[in-house]
């Protein structure tokens, strides 16, 4: 189920959407040149290609927005979010996702950074050489699997 931005938007129940829109808003003006595409009622934003050292590979979201039950969740692709965790005061921290309530618990400086790391990553392979990709910073290359 691959849908349109506005399936998710109207999926969405009412009180949620307005935040989800709003951060969707600053996403893409934080970073303008991903892509904002939508994929099983997640909202993407650029995409990057992925390898670990097993062989296993695939492609996903820079960027991903994900409404829940009873949070805003925000993806970022290959990189650990705790670095950010004692400036998101209303936000909790997974190991590579942001759970917000609203758009306004993430401030405009660490969107920023986040929007800055997404966009050095869009279009790019990460592969990790066997290190912990939550952990160790993944080598990114210019160019696609091969």
């Amino acid at each position: 189920m691959t849908g349109t931005r506005d399936d998710v938007f109207a999926t969405t129940p009412d009180a949620q959407r307005t935040e989800l829109e709003a951060l969707d808003r600053a996403i893409r003006e934080a970073a303008p040149s991903l892509a904002a595409t939508t994929d099983g009622g997640f909202l993407g934003y650029g995409r990057y290609s992925y390898r670990y050292a097993t062989g296993r590979e695939g492609d996903w979201f820079a960027l991903s927005l994900v409404p829940r039950s009873s949070n805003l969740t925000l993806y970022v692709g290959a990189r650990g979010v705790e670095q950010w965790a004692d400036r998101l005061p209303r936000g909790a921290c997974g190991k590579s996702c942001i759970r917000l309530k609203k758009a306004s618990d993430l401030p405009p400086d660490v969107l920023q950074e986040i929007a800055d790391w997404a966009t050095q990553i869009d279009g790019k392979l990460l592969d990790w050489k066997g290190l912990d990709q939550h952990l160790d910073p993944p080598v990114i290359r210019d160019g696609q699997r091969g």
